[in-house]
């Protein structure tokens, strides 16, 4: 019998064999293909699974199951019930002996029940490049899996029908899920998108914005049809149940699934409007023939009964020299076994073999080849001989064991006719340790009564090392102060140390499977950055599970498989929070003022230097002031300097509110500011601000429980003038002018260009 005949037969049997009709008493197992995230189907169809419970009488359990899962899982009588897919219902009928489909789900959307299914095409909106089925030609596209009717079929016909084969002319790139085609999209990870009808308007309703981000190909106007689509039109999903499950258990789960009315909980938990009996289903196999999709993607498989038909004597011939062939091979491993009893000739082996290997009789070598000479680093095989095992090896085994007592209790199995084969621990006789995997059997003699123990030993010092290298990394991994955590190549999180947890207070089990901490505005293009670059380095804010902003600086590294391509994220990341707030301090107590918080004499020279560039590149003109209050000591002498701490606040504080958003103000010291006018206009201008500004300073001050009241002085100059000159020589020149207005009766300003008047 061939190969592929005992394939076919075993297929067959299989359902026979191995599943046995299930008691109506029993649990039942509901499987769902999760087109969707896990949570999110479990969420929606658990309460499925509590309904049939009580309607039954019998405990249903649900389980979520990506497409490979659930084949593992039915292949092993795993599952009682199952909804997927209908191509995926199709590869599973083709592969069991399956009656049909139980029922077929009908949606709700929006108020709308319907038993039908479409493909979506979607891309985002800002791309007029992309109107059209035409213009996906050479696009990379992001679609679930090419199993998935709705996900991938659906529109690959489309585009087929419309000259288009996707498979050959397009970039596919195959996601897992609908979340993560959408991401795709939305991050400019690919060009377009498959998805099936229903998602888009799920996330019209949780990201109403959804709208404006993501636009609609080859929208088809379907009368009555409660979604956008781009493609025609298939049915839902089917139930089905498997051949092990006893025919009343189906009737009931069948007629409690008929039964559920639109507003149940369990149908608008999972947005669902009830149970129909079975559609047809002859649209979708004509769909996966034409794409020469699963299961129609092969030849017809030639049976064992095919061929034993056709070949009936060749069969037979060649049955009975299998048979004859089997007596002599039966013949020949008899011979071979005495023939290796031999001691000469099992020497001979030994000694030729590469492999390290040994004799042992009564605890002590009796023979050996040159490499377990070479393993143990001793000059030739005479310095072995007569030697035990324990005298190569520590006192102690590693698990604590004694070398000696370990070696004997193996020998007394072995020489009672047991193979055993042992890890073991060695030290050469330059006193570098040794790790083998040694095995030993009992060799018997035609003339012995006590075996001979064949020892052979493979040398697995590097596996060794490298398994306590991971152990390292491991304990380091759990231990970092870091935060660290490990993505798979779509950036989902596998797995984190319990740094992670306590900087972003998240619990582990809810970071699993989600997204790490990324900055909001760069999104995935950071994973995009990370496995072009091999690594991305920055800063961001985010929150703080308890709703505290913090500041991370992360570090995400990509890392490549044996083939070079990438399989998963690695990111190591530190809270930073209070080392930005002193950054922050620091840069405040650099440049400002601390008591008026106005910047002080360093930020205003910078400041300067900036308007007077703009003012040249702009051609306007700006004015620089110098502004130093009269009668200021008097109250500092009267009430105390936090009187006068006080009046410097107020006068700060009304002199800002005076100038332009644009103006810059500056304390320079004491009771000394400056200010810098930016495009000034005329003189007529200038007149009217500096006015203002002696007014407001003018005005009456409560401070220490009185009323006080001090004036300014105020010198200005203009620039650009005749001569270039820097921004130092432009305050010196307000400073003057401010000190001519002094000389002038105070309370009034003063031009540096009427002084040189």
């Amino acid at each position: 019998m061939t190969g592929l005949g005992f394939r076919c037969l075993l297929l067959l049997l299989l359902p026979v064999l191995g599943a046995a009709p299930a008691a109506a008493s029993d649990p039942l197992t509901l499987g769902i293909f999760a087109y969707r995230l896990d949570n999110i189907i479990e969420e929606r169809y658990q309460p499925l699974a509590d309904y049939l419970t009580r309607k039954i009488g019998t405990e249903v359990t649900l389980r979520v199951f990506g497409q490979d899962d659930m084949n593992r899982a039915l292949a092993a009588n795993q599952i009682d019930f199952f909804l997927t897919d209908p191509s995926h219902f199709l590869v599973i009928r083709s592969e069991r002996s399956l009656t049909g489909a139980l029922a077929t789900l009908r949606r709700n959307g929006q108020g709308q029940a319907t038993g039908s299914i479409g493909g979506v095409i979607i891309t985002r909106s800002e791309r007029d490049d992309i109107t059209g089925l035409t213009d996906l030609a050479k696009k990379s596209i992001a679609a679930p899996e090419q199993t998935y009717l709705a996900g991938y079929q659906a529109q690959a016909l489309e585009l087929d029908m419309a000259g288009i084969d996707v498979r050959r002319t397009a970039r596919m790139v195959f996601l897992g899920n609908h979340d993560r085609v959408i991401r795709a999209v939305l991050a400019g990870d690919t060009d377009a998108g498959f998805i099936r009808t229903g998602v888009y308007e799920e996330l019209k309703n949780t990201h109403p914005d959804i709208v404006t981000k993501l636009k609609i190909i080859n929208a088809q106007t379907l009368h009555g049809y409660p979604y956008v689509s781009s493609t025609r039109l298939y049915p839902e999903w089917p139930v089905v149940s498997l051949p092990h499950v006893d025919e009343r258990t189906v009737r009931r789960v069948a007629s409690a699934l008929f039964a559920l009315e639109p507003g149940h909980r369990a149908v608008r938990a999972a947005g669902l409007a009830g149970f129909s009996p079975p559609a047809d289903y002859q649209s979708v196999e004509d769909l996966t023939r034409t794409l020469r999709m699963p299961p129609y993607d092969q030849l017809p498989t030639v049976t064992w009964v095919d061929v034993l038909a056709q070949y009936r004597n060749w069969v037979m011939t060649i049955a009975a020299l299998l048979v004859l062939l089997i007596v002599n091979s039966i013949w020949l491993v008899r011979r071979k076994r005495q023939l290796t009893r031999e001691e000469r000739r099992l020497r001979a082996l030994i000694a030729s073999w590469p492999q390290p290997m040994l004799m042992i009789r009564e605890g002590e070598l009796v023979d050996c080849n040159r490499a377990a000479v070479d393993l143990v680093g001793y000059a030739s095989a005479a310095s072995l001989l007569g030697k035990s095992l324990a005298a190569f090896s520590p006192s102690r085994q590693p698990d604590g064991a004694p070398s000696l007592q370990k070696a004997e209790a193996l020998f007394s199995r072995v020489i009672a006719g047991e193979v055993s084969q042992e890890e073991w621990l060695f030290v050469r006789s330059d006193d570098v340790r040794v790790w083998v995997a040694m095995t030993l059997a009992p060799v018997y003699e035609h003339d012995s009564e006590t075996p001979f123990v064949l020892c052979s030993w493979h040398d697995i010092t590097r596996r060794k090392q490298a398994e306590e290298q991971q152990r390292l990394a491991t304990r380091v991994f759990k231990n970092a102060r870091e935060a660290i955590f490990i993505t798979d190549a779509h950036g989902v999180v596998m797995d984190i140390n319990e740094a992670y947890a306590q900087i972003t207070g998240r619990d582990p089990k809810s970071v699993i499977g989600s997204l790490p901490p990324l900055p909001v505005d760069e999104g995935s293009a950071i994973l995009v950055a990370a496995n072009r670059d091999g690594v991305w380095s920055g800063e961001f804010a985010t929150r703080h599970r308890n709703g505290q902003a913090i500041v991370l600086s992360l570090t995400l590294s990509s890392v490549l498989d044996d083939r070079g391509e990438l399989s998963h994220f690695v990111g190591i990341f530190s809270d930073i929070t209070r080392q930005k707030e002193t950054e922050k301090q620091l840069r405040m107590m650099a440049h400002y003022d601390a008591l008026t918080n106005l910047p002080n004499r360093v930020l205003f020279s910078d400041r300067l230097q900036q308007s007077m560039a703009q003012a040249r590149r702009q051609n306007y003109r700006l004015a620089v002031l110098y502004i130093d209050l009269d009668q200021f000591k008097p109250v500092n002498d009267a009430f105390g300097h936090d009187a006068g701490d006080g009046l410097l606040v107020e006068v700060a504080r009304r002199m800002r509110t005076t100038l332009r958003e644009e103006d810059s103000l500056a304390r320079l010291g004491g009771d000394e500011f400056a200010a810098i006018i930016v495009n000034v206009p005329d003189a007529a201008m200038l007149d009217s601000l500096l006015s203002r500004l002696l007014a407001v300073i003018a005005e009456p001050v409560w401070v220490a429980n009185h009323c006080v009241e001090v004036s300014a002085s105020l010198g200005y100059t203009l620039y650009p003038g005749t001569e270039e000159i820097d921004g130092d020589q432009l305050l010196r020149q307000a400073d003057q002018a401010m000190y001519q207005a002094k000389r002038e009766g105070k309370n009034r300003y003063c031009g540096f260009q009427e002084l040189k008047a």
